[in-house]
C-alpha cells in the first residue's frame, strides 16, 4: 500500500513539472485574438497594392477623358489688331485758314475654328471608347476588390484554424507528455518492456512535432494575413 501511494506522488509531481515546462515554453509563440473581418477588408481596400495601382490608373484615364473633351478648343485661333490714323482738314470761311487734325483709334478682334471633317464625325465616337474604357478599367477595381475580399476571408480562416489546432496539439501533446511520463516510470520499475515503452516513446514525439508545425504554419498564415491587409495584427 506504502509503494503504491509513493507512485502516484511521483506520477503527480512529474506532472506537475511537464505541465509547468509546457506552459513556459508556450510563451514563445503569441496567440492573438483577430480583429472583426471587417476591419481587415477595409484596410486592405485602403492598403492593398493592387487597388492603389488600379485607382492611380482610373485617376489617369478620368485626366486623359476630360483633356480629350476641351482638345476642340485647340482648333481655335483668335486675332486682334490695332490701328491709329489721323486727318487734317481745312476750315473755309476764314480770312486766315484753320486746320484741324483728327486721331482715329481702330481697334479689331476675330477667331477662326479649324477642324477637319473626319475629326468633327469620329470626335464622338473616340469619347464614346474613352468613357467606355474608363468604365472597363472601373469594374476591374470592383474585381480586383472582390478577389481580395475572397483572398483575405481564405486566410483569416486559415489563421483561426491553425489557432485552433494549436489549442487541441497543445492538449495533445499535454496528455502525451502525461503518458510517456507514466511510461517512464513504469519502464524503471519494469512494469513494461522496451517495446512498450519505445511506442510510447515515439508517439511523444510524434506530437512535438506536430505542435511545433502547427506553430509554425499558425505564424506563416499571420503573417500573410498582415501582408494583404497591410497592417501589423501582432
Amino acid at each position: 500500500m506504502y509503494k503504491n501511494k509513493t507512485s502516484i506522488s511521483l506520477i503527480v509531481l512529474l506532472l506537475a513539472g511537464n505541465l509547468f515546462c509546457i506552459a513556459q515554453e508556450d510563451t514563445t509563440i503569441s496567440i492573438i485574438e483577430l480583429p472583426p473581418l471587417g476591419t481587415l477588408l477595409d484596410s486592405a481596400y485602403q492598403n492593398s497594392p493592387l487597388i492603389k495601382s488600379q485607382e492611380h490608373y482610373l485617376d489617369q484615364k478620368k485626366l486623359l477623358t476630360s483633356i480629350e473633351k476641351k482638345a476642340w478648343l485647340n482648333a481655335i485661333s483668335i486675332n486682334a489688331n490695332y490701328t491709329r490714323g489721323t486727318n487734317n482738314a481745312q476750315i473755309d470761311g476764314n480770312l486766315i485758314p484753320t486746320y484741324t487734325t483728327t486721331v482715329t483709334n481702330l481697334f479689331g478682334a476675330g477667331f477662326s475654328l479649324k477642324l477637319s471633317l473626319e475629326t468633327i464625325l469620329n470626335r464622338k465616337n473616340y469619347i464614346s471608347v474613352i468613357k467606355s474604357q474608363y468604365a472597363m478599367e472601373e469594374a476591374r477595381l470592383e474585381e480586383i476588390k472582390i478577389v481580395l475580399k475572397k483572398m483575405i476571408i481564405d486566410l483569416y480562416t486559415k489563421v483561426q484554424v491553425n489557432k485552433k489546432r494549436i489549442e487541441i496539439l497543445n492538449s495533445a501533446d499535454i496528455i502525451s507528455e502525461m503518458s510517456y511520463s507514466y511510461a517512464e516510470l513504469q519502464f524503471k520499475n519494469n512494469t513494461i518492456d522496451l517495446a512498450v515503452f519505445s511506442k510510447v516513446q515515439e508517439q511523444n514525439v510524434r506530437t512535438k512535432l506536430l505542435y511545433e508545425e502547427s506553430k509554425q504554419q499558425y505564424l506563416k498564415s499571420l503573417m500573410d494575413l498582415e501582408t494583404t491587409v497591410g497592417i501589423k495584427l501582432r
